[in-house]
């Protein structure tokens, strides 16, 4: 449910590029939850600044814990007069308005508490603070040795909001591509009694049937404290990314996804191009020390902003021709710019780039530290450097739709879009491109019950 838009980032990429402009370290983000008496009447903000139904998403009370007993305190305090509890991290990521507690509600920003606990190397598992960014979770257990075996394309999300809203990334080896898949154990303040002081915690491990709704919860079992993740000796990613006509799409996605470990494909109908990405694991002897830089330190304000004037008065003017050129510089001609990919942390010399999985994986960085709790942003120039989707600057909005199709089933999903783009091929270009990733079924209660497809409408 992380709706970051990658054909706007590649966008953007293409255009630096070919300005020559300058990047930097990026300004801190703003925060997430914003609030003007000290905690009190709140306003919570997505990554764009924007929610679908364009409408404010309001908490009456916010808190920032740095503790699991502050946590509890927090969750005491709400329970004990019937407030509704949201809990959102530094950096919200979703569209759906599910962090909106309302006026009379408490907002948790766990952005505070967001530490990495212990690594057990015999046991291969990694503890962290729910509010942990999945970016240093990997960085840290790269530094044992360790690789987190599944992530969704994006580093800057945290650890409780990644696996409670089924976030993942693209695969079937293993247990998947599912990140909630590879959680061992997890605490949760949940609700109690109030002899037992309204709120308590729990754990629940693997053996525990309730860890079954616990992995994919949206937010509605408890504020989650702790997570416990499984992980795998370190090894190296090995990504080559090629062209090729659609013609054969339907007969060729199943076993290109069965085929390749992580593998996705990038589909742009409107031009009849297919965008294959062969990514797959490789011994730590292969030689390469790649990384996935495509927005490693953020983009100037005046950049954004041009990108994103130009896009909007394409699509203000309704010129199919000029949106359909858009489309295929930033699908199509990065890829051989390298798609973001890089092979010795500057330069893109050619494929395959090989690098450590947790420098390849996902893509992020810029996003830095979030401001003060109760700072309300401060105005850009248009000189600094920020993350593509900072919303204090005029950005090029993405509403993804993203459709989960049973693998069974995806020929003819693809069949149904050829046939409606053969109606009006320019119309399509107004849908980017089609994301195709792969997930295993799962035994989550809220996870896919077969192998699924899902497609990424951007």
């Amino acid at each position: 449910m992380m709706f970051l838009s990658l054909s706007h980032l590649l966008l953007l990429f293409y255009f630096t590029l070919a300005s020559k402009s300058a990047c930097g370290i990026a300004v801190p983000s703003p925060p997430s939850v914003e609030c003007k008496n000290h905690g009190r009447t709140c306003r919570i903000y997505n990554y764009q600044g924007y929610w679908e139904d364009r409408k404010d998403c309001e908490a009456g009370y916010a808190a920032w814990p740095k503790s699991e007993a502050e946590l509890v305190h927090a969750v005491a305090g709400a329970v004990k007069i019937k407030q509704k509890i949201r809990v959102v991290s530094g950096l919200a990521h979703a569209l759906p308005k599910l962090v909106c507690p309302g006026r009379e509600g408490l907002i948790i920003n766990t952005q505070n508490y967001a530490s990495v606990i212990s690594v057990n190397k015999t046991a291969m598992t990694i503890t962290v603070q729910g509010g942990t960014m999945m970016r240093d979770v990997m960085e840290e257990a790269a530094n044992q040795g360790f690789a987190v075996p599944a992530m969704i394309y994006w580093n800057g999300v945290s650890a409780a909001g990644v696996i409670s809203t089924g976030a993942h990334g693209s695969g079937l080896a293993g247990k998947g591509s599912g990140v909630y898949e590879y959680v061992v154990s997890m605490r949760l303040v949940v609700p109690a009694s109030p002899s037992e002081g309204y709120a308590k915690v729990i754990t629940l491990t693997e053996e525990d049937e309730d860890m079954k709704a616990a992995r994919i919860s949206l937010g509605t079992l408890g504020a989650i404290s702790e997570i416990t993740f499984a992980l795998q000796p370190m090894f190296k990613r090995s990504v080559s990314i090629s062209v090729e006509n659609d013609t054969d799409l339907e007969t060729e996605a199943e076993r290109f996804l069965r085929t390749y470990e992580f593998g996705d494909i990038e589909w742009v109908p409107s031009h009849g191009k297919a965008v294959y990405m062969k990514k797959y694991g490789v011994p730590l002897d292969v030689p390469g020390n790649g990384e996935n830089a495509l927005v490693t330190r953020g983009f100037r304000v005046i950049d954004i902003e041009t990108a994103a004037y130009h896009y909007d008065d394409l699509r203000s003017r309704e010129d199919l021709d000029g949106i359909c050129s858009v489309l295929e510089r930033q699908s199509i001609s990065s890829v051989a710019l390298g798609n973001g990919f890089v092979n010795d942390g500057s330069r893109f010399t050619g494929y395959p780039v090989v690098g450590f999985n947790h420098r390849m994986q996902s893509f992020g960085g810029c996003q830095g530290n979030s401001s003060n709790n109760y700072d309300f942003p401060k105005i850009l120039d248009k000189n600094d450097t920020i993350c593509s989707y900072d919303r204090r600057a005029h950005t090029t909005l993405s509403f993804g739709v993203e459709v989960r199709v049973p693998m069974s089933h995806f020929i003819d999903v693809i069949k149904d879009i050829k046939k409606l783009r053969d109606l009006n091929p320019k119309k399509l270009c107004q849908v980017y491109d089609i994301v195709i990733r792969s997930i295993k079924k799962s035994e989550a209660y809220l996870g896919p019950k077969e192998d699924m497809v899902f497609n990424g409408f951007d």
